[in-house]
């Protein structure tokens, strides 16, 4: 995690993380839900409230993943 945010804020990311790799764990590769929550980190390393980033990030790498699951089946 390269976005700089207190403890607490990375404590919980890492949390919600590991809830949506289990979540995904027979439908994605781990390094594929890696990787969707990367790039949402970095979309909020800037954010104005970093209590709300772990919400974000959960919400934005699920979204990530399920249109990767939706493309993927459409092929």
């Amino acid at each position: 995690m390269n976005a700089a945010f207190d403890d607490n804020v990375v404590r919980l990311i890492e949390s919600e993380v590991a809830k949506i790799k289990a979540e995904y764990r027979d439908v994605v590769a781990e390094e594929s839900v890696e990787r969707a929550a990367q790039e949402s980190i970095a979309r909020l390393a800037n954010s104005k409230v970093p209590q709300f980033v772990p919400l974000f990030v959960s919400r934005f790498t699920r979204e990530r993943l399920r249109q990767l699951v939706m493309d993927s089946a459409a092929s």
